[in-house]
């Protein structure tokens, strides 16, 4: 039996016009989840979030929750509710009377919503503020006030349209936290769109990666960022480096691949014979650097000069141009690092062990990868 806050998503496409916006959408979020909709602006998850709250019909396909079919039916009589970016408070209106509001369209009365929106003041820690203006608030408040606003009318499913976009680095960083504990305090589904990799894998408890109008992976943020299915997630979460080539054959169990600029590597074969096309990753922290020299005929070994070093505190990501003007990333444990550490020019290799590297898909689709990488 479906619980209050199940999403099933079957088979959704919309399209606008000439433009298909999303299509193939099946997507399945269990109640009390926090799912994020992750992609680069223009991916299709800000449809499809509107899709789900009823602000846009599906050309094909069905929407359900908590086991019912919502397709036709008005915002109102979903279950759902939806926190815009934006954010749109009332300026003439108080903190309170702001969160109340929804109420009050629905005729009840005074005092009874101003108690319950009260009550939900107090859930996100703004009692205090109730009769304060919108203009009296910091954007970390302004944001806990939609949130409110939001909950007042108990939805089964609250949706979130890039909730953290507005606020600086810091307000982020803690309004995430806050984020997160305030769905496991409730118990409710959340389902959040963003483009920030950081924040989908900090908060999420499903994360589905899209581009171009389609879904490309499904998993939690373990399996997103240590197990990418294509090229297109792994060059999107950035933690990893992308190469291509040709198996040449095999040696001591594992395949022989050949670049297009000569280089060769090794892998495991993952049932690719002589000949075939072959993707892999190899993430960045499993990168080890030394000295320049001797790198071409060696397996799992590339030569290139530093272009850019960024000290992270326990870490330092060091960036390297390769002969063919492509670049790679390495991620070296900042002990590591400074035993040996390399400057800006220096002539590096950067090698990885054959086990470490992991075979994927081509991509559904081709997409300029917009947002943070990590």
């Amino acid at each position: 039996m479906a619980e209050p806050g199940d999403v099933a998503i079957k088979d959704v496409k919309k399209v606008f016009g000439p433009t298909v916006a999303i299509e193939d959408i099946n997507l399945t979020i269990p109640n009390g989840c926090y799912c994020c909709l992750l992609g680069p602006s223009g991916c299709g998850k800000t449809t499809l979030l509107r899709v789900i709250a009823g602000h846009e019909s599906p050309t094909e396909g069905d929407v359900s929750i908590g086991g019912q079919s919502v397709i036709g039916l008005p915002t109102g009589r979903r279950g759902t509710s939806m926190m815009f970016q934006s954010y749109a408070l009332f300026p003439h209106l108080s903190v309170l009377d702001n969160v109340a509001f929804s109420l009050k369209m629905r005729g009840v009365h005074k005092h009874e919503r101003r108690k319950k929106a009260f009550e939900v003041l107090k859930r996100v820690q703004l009692d205090t503020l109730a009769d304060r203006m919108p203009a009296q608030l910091l954007g970390g408040q302004q944001q806990r006030v939609a949130l409110a606003r939001s909950l007042i009318t108990n939805p089964q499913v609250l949706l979130l349209d890039e909730p953290l976009s507005a606020l600086d680095e810091y307000l982020r960083l803690q309004m995430r936290a806050e984020l997160k504990f305030i769905q496991i305090d409730l118990g409710i589904t959340f389902i959040h769109v963003t483009h920030t990799q950081p924040e989908a894998l900090a908060i999420a408890d499903l994360v589905v990666v899209m581009d171009t109008g389609h879904i490309e992976q499904i998993g939690t943020p373990r399996e997103i960022y240590d197990q990418p299915r294509t090229t297109y997630v792994a060059n999107f979460m950035g933690g990893w480096n992308v190469f291509g080539g040709t198996v040449a054959g095999l040696e001591n169990n594992l395949a022989v691949v050949k670049g297009p600029a000569g280089e060769q590597f090794s892998l495991a074969p993952n049932g690719k014979r002589a000949g075939d096309d072959i993707d892999f990753g190899i993430r960045r922290d499993k990168l080890h650097l030394a000295g320049g020299g001797g790198a071409a005929s060696a397996h799992n070994a590339l030569e290139g000069t530093v272009h850019a070093i960024e000290y992270q505190g326990n870490w330092v990501k060091v960036t390297i141009i390769r002969p063919n003007e492509s670049r790679i990333v390495a991620v070296i444990e900042d002990q590591e690092y400074f035993a040996n550490p390399a400057g800006v020019g220096d002539n590096v290799v950067a090698t990885w062990a054959s086990e470490d590297v992991r075979v994927m898909e081509k991509a559904m689709g081709e997409q300029n990868l917009i947002g943070e990488a990590l």
